[in-house]
């Protein structure tokens, strides 16, 4: 069976890890013969990023995509020409004409070189040479670029040992560009109209339009990136082998340890999109901490910073790709029908072309800091790059800052996605969910945001209320039907350590009341803040209406409460609609019943469960109405004493019981089974 490929590569490099060492060579070999390492690194750059640039414009692809990245593409180009064009002016006269040149024509072999390893492969590829036939062919292109190499180390007469360095440096970066070359693809083809027509129709679609936002942008910060680690590098080491070994280190080694965590790690619970959020805060994390290592030459510490970087983008551009299904099913589903089969391929085209970019800022900060060096810093490459970080280190911190911004606002979590599998599912079967339907149309199409607030908030209050789960293995949930959690409620104990520890996803039922702030701010000073005597009344009332009830409307909205209309029987049906449809759309409930004008102070007991209001049954009812499904109630009794949060057998609805039985049946089962969790005998 033929392996599946991914609709988006999770490849993070656009420069393979052969170029990456011939960029490195070309700065060592540039810090021997002009001791400016800048200077060698900026004309392979320049070639290589002329050679993909011409590769584009044969293939005629840059035609296909938005204005935006054209236009950024060739504002770029213009300056690289100017800034380019004034370099080639300046260094000949600067340095010594020979330098230069030999220099240059080091370079040209290295680019020459590439230039032919990659068409041999591909030819070989194209007509399916023997193995052995494609050894020759690359070793002879190895040995034809050998001699003009030795060349200009004997015109430049260097140390004896540092010319067998560059040498084999020379031979290294040419056996790694053989064996990185063999996984490129063999070319650049435009994608067919359907696909174009595709991708425009897609503009409208705000799920689609922000990841591929993050994607652009993240190729393009990892190419600065990835040429601000070798830079430094080059700059801060003295020997090629070091050299290579802290490359190795800081970009290959930590992008395989990266991946290793991740496989062990990574499951079906996770959500791709949070930890591709997390792998960008640490990409962004070690940036800020390798500007603040810049003081002290060739730190540790700055190294480490840059391998953190690679496992950023390493697990930022692992779950992009992780995801790159459900975009097919994004796409599917904002226009309307199934894509064609090749519709990545334009989106590859543009994340690819966004890592060009990504390369000509690089060029273009890699010019200026060789137009401006002065002979105060020649042989002195730490001191350079100090000098002239900004031009490498802003940039790639800005455009990491740009992916942050659009991955927050990226709206699909792992529940989106889980429930948009399920609707497609359900549209092979010929079958329609207009309330799950609408509720991915508001998330998938229309623009929305995700609640990190909240979640951010839940992880930091988490701590203070750590409890054990208990009774997890009672809980078997079905496939095809959500179900409803009933939990006591212990005046606000019982909402807030639902919230923080139950392991299901939910939406919680909500008096209206809690909707309202001028309503939650007279309700807590009221009932429970009555009777402190902390602070003075006129600071606790300014606190409760300005501070408090704004923070406890946002937090249930933000969890994406139902209000309940206890006395409004009219809005009370909306209450009712609303659950069901969530139900419908593949949510979970989360109930707390308890009645507590049945006690005699009219609040909640702290320990134990009060009589339930029974109108929540009618839940079951109405939901196996409209889809003939029996829904579970799961029992949840929150022990605050023992720090307990504890799930009961659960029961199931009965529709053949008449109404008012079940009704009662219910309330008395799950009230039952909270009580015998808790240990206490039924009043």
């Amino acid at each position: 069976m033929q392996k599946k490929q991914p609709v988006i590569s999770q490849r993070y490099d656009l420069m393979s890890i052969g170029a990456l060492y011939s960029f490195l060579f070309c700065m060592m070999a540039s810090s021997v013969l002009v001791s400016l390492p800048m200077l060698g690194g900026t004309l392979y750059l320049t070639f290589y990023v002329s050679m993909l640039l011409s590769r584009y414009r044969r293939a005629h692809l840059a035609e296909l995509f938005p204005r935006a990245m054209r236009r950024t593409g060739n504002l770029l180009l213009v300056a690289l020409l100017l800034a380019l064009l004034g370099l080639m002016s300046v260094y000949p006269v600067s340095l010594a004409q020979a330098d230069f040149w030999q220099l240059f024509g080091l370079v040209l072999c290295v680019m020459l070189r590439q230039a032919l390893i990659r068409y041999s492969l591909e030819k070989s590829l194209v007509d399916g040479y023997r193995p052995m036939r494609k050894f020759w062919r690359l070793f002879w292109v190895q040995l034809l670029f050998l001699p003009p190499l030795m060349l200009f180390l004997l015109l430049s007469q260097p140390d004896v040992q540092i010319s067998w360095s560059l040498v084999i440096g020379y031979v290294s970066s040419g056996l790694l560009e053989c064996l990185s070359s063999g996984r490129a693809r063999s070319h650049l083809s435009p994608p067919s109209a359907q696909v174009t027509q595709e991708q425009e129709a897609l503009q409208g679609v705000h799920a689609f339009r922000m990841f591929r936002h993050v994607m652009l942008v993240c190729a393009a910060a990892v190419q600065v990136t990835h040429v601000l680690t070798y830079t430094y590098i080059a700059a801060t080491a003295d020997a090629l082998i070091v050299c290579m070994v802290l490359a190795l280190l800081c970009t290959y080694a930590a992008a395989w340890l990266a991946n290793r965590l991740l496989s062990r790690f990574f499951s079906q619970d996770s959500d791709p999109s949070f930890l591709m959020l997390a792998g960008l805060v640490a990409w962004f994390y070690g940036l800020i901490l390798f500007i603040r290592c810049l003081d002290t030459p060739a730190s540790i510490n700055a190294y480490v910073s840059l391998g953190l970087c690679t496992v950023g983008a390493t697990v930022c551009f692992r779950m992009l790709g992780e995801m790159g299904d459900d975009m097919r099913r994004v796409a599917a589903f904002g226009i309307g029908r199934t894509p064609a089969k090749d519709w990545g391929l334009l989106l590859q085209a543009q994340v690819d072309y966004a890592a060009l970019i990504g390369q000509l800022i690089s060029l273009l900060g890699l010019i200026l800091i060789c137009a401006f060096t002065g002979p105060d810093f020649y042989g002195d490459g730490a001191a350079l790059f100090r000098s002239f970080s900004p031009l490498l280190t802003l940039p790639a911190l800005l455009l990491v800052v740009i992916a942050l911004v659009f991955a927050f606002l990226f709206p699909m979590t792992k529940q989106h996605m889980e429930k948009l599998r399920r609707y497609m599912d359900l549209q092979k079967e010929g079958k329609e969910n207009v309330p799950l339907h609408d509720q991915l149309e508001a998330v998938v199409v229309r623009r929305s945001l995700k609640h990190y607030g909240i979640k951010a908030l839940l992880a930091l209050i988490r701590p203070f209320y750590f409890h054990k789960i208990c009774g997890k293995e009672n809980v078997r949930l079905d496939e095809d039907a959500p179900c409803i959690f009933v939990c006591n409620h212990g005046e606000i104990y019982g909402p807030v350590v639902a919230n923080l520890y139950v392991p299901f996803s939910f939406r919680p039922w909500s008096t209206y009341e809690m909707l309202d702030k001028a309503v939650v701010a007279e309700r807590t000073l009221n009932g429970t803040m009555q009777g402190q005597k902390i602070l003075p009344p006129a600071l606790l009332k300014w606190l409760m209406e300005k501070i408090f009830a704004p923070a406890l409307v946002w937090i249930m909205k933000s969890v994406d409460a139902i209000p309940v209309y206890h006395d409004h029987p009219l809005k009370l049906r909306k209450t009712f609609r609303e659950t069901v449809a969530a139900m419908e759309a593949g949510d979970n409930i989360l109930i707390f019943p308890e009645n507590a004008y049945t006690e005699e102070d009219h609040k909640y007991v702290k320990e134990g469960v009060s009589e339930f209001f029974s109108g929540f049954t009618l839940v079951g009812q109405l939901y196996h109405h409209k889809t003939g499904k029996c829904v579970q109630f799961i029992p949840i009794y929150a022990d605050k004493h023992k720090r307990t949060l504890t799930f009961g057998i659960p029961t199931r609805y009965d529709p053949s019981v008449p109404t008012a039985e079940e009704s009662q049946r219910l309330c008395t089962y799950l009230r039952g089974e909270m009580l015998r969790v808790a240990g206490m005998k039924e009043k």
